[in-house]
C-alpha cells in the first residue's frame, strides 16, 4: 500500500485526477477527502503501477511548481524584483527546458529534467508506506531543483545576451534614420554567403565610406563590414534579400534593423533573374 497525504487540496486534485485517467482497476484507489489522502493497493515488485503513480506526482511538480520555484530562485538567489523581467526570463528557461535552444551547450540535460525527477520519485513511491507530500516536495526533489537553478543561470545569460542585441538593433535603427539614401534599391543574396548587388545584377564593392553621428555605445567593429555596413551606408529605401533560410542569424538583423524596407525572396528567383 502507497498512501500519499496532501497539505494542498489543488495537488491532491491534480494527482488524483490523473492518477485515475489512464488507471484500469480503479478500486485499487481509496481516497479521504477531508484528510487529502490518497492510498493505492501496490502488490509487491508491481513496477508498472509504482510508475504510474511516479508519472502523476511528476507532472504535478512539473505543471504546479516548476514555474514557482524558478521565480522564487530568479527572486532569492539573483535578486529580481520586476515582474516583466522574471516573467521573460522564466519564459526563456522554458523556451530552454523545451528544447528550443539547442544551441547551447548541454542544453539536452535540460529537456531531460523530468526523468531525473522521475528516478527519485520512483524510489520513494517502491518504498511504500506513508508518504507526506511536502516532505516529498522538500527532501527528494534537490536535484531537480537544483537543475533547475542552473537552467535559470543559463536563462539570464540568453536575456542579459538579447537585452545587448535589442540595444545593438535600435542603436542601428537610430543610425539609419539619420543617413540620406544613396541607392533605392539593392539586392542582397545569401547562397552560403551573402553578397550585394544593384538591380542589374552587378556586384556592390568598396564601399568604404565613413559613418557619422555614430550612437552612443556603438562601435563600428559591432557592425558586420560585408553586407550591415554597406547597406547602411547605402540607406537603401527598398532592400530585395534573396535566400533559402530567412531565419538565418544576419537575415534576421537586417530585417529587424531595416524593418519594412526589406522584401525576402526565394534564392531560385535570384538565379532565373540573373
Amino acid at each position: 500500500m502507497v498512501s500519499i497525504t496532501f497539505n494542498q487540496e489543488d495537488d491532491f486534485q491534480f494527482v488524483y485526477a490523473d492518477l485515475i485517467k489512464d488507471m484500469n482497476d480503479k478500486q485499487k484507489i481509496s481516497v479521504n477527502e477531508e484528510e487529502l489522502t490518497l492510498s493505492v493497493q501496490v502488490e509487491p515488485y508491481n513496477t508498472k503501477l509504482c510508475y504510474h503513480i511516479s508519472q502523476c506526482i511528476v507532472r504535478c511538480v512539473s505543471t504546479i511548481y516548476e514555474k514557482q520555484w524558478m521565480k522564487q530562485i530568479l527572486m532569492k538567489k539573483y535578486f529580481y524584483q520586476d515582474k516583466d523581467e522574471i516573467g521573460e526570463i522564466t519564459a526563456i528557461a522554458k523556451s530552454i527546458a523545451e528544447g528550443n535552444k539547442e544551441e547551447l551547450p548541454g542544453a539536452v540535460r535540460y529537456t531531460n529534467r523530468m526523468d531525473l525527477l522521475l528516478r527519485s520519485t520512483m524510489s520513494c513511491i517502491e518504498q511504500g508506506g506513508t508518504i507526506m507530500f511536502d516532505s516529498y516536495l522538500r527532501f527528494r526533489t534537490g536535484p531537480y531543483r537544483a537543475l533547475l537553478t542552473e537552467l535559470i543561470g543559463e536563462a539570464i545569460d540568453e536575456y542579459k545576451l538579447e537585452q545587448e542585441y535589442q540595444n545593438f538593433v535600435e542603436a542601428l535603427r537610430q543610425l539609419l534614420k539619420v543617413r540620406e539614401t544613396i541607392t533605392e534599391k539593392v539586392v542582397v543574396v545569401f547562397d552560403r554567403s551573402y553578397s550585394l548587388y544593384d538591380l542589374n545584377g552587378k556586384k556592390l564593392n568598396g564601399l568604404y565610406e565613413s559613418l557619422d553621428a555614430i550612437p552612443n555605445g556603438l562601435s563600428l567593429e559591432d557592425i558586420d563590414p560585408e553586407i550591415l555596413l554597406p547597406l547602411l551606408i547605402l540607406a537603401p529605401s527598398e532592400i530585395y534579400l534573396y535566400t533559402e533560410d530567412p531565419e538565418e542569424g544576419l537575415a534576421q538583423t537586417i530585417r529587424n534593423v531595416f524593418e519594412e524596407r526589406l522584401c525576402f525572396f526565394p534564392l531560385p528567383l535570384f538565379k532565373k533573374l540573373f
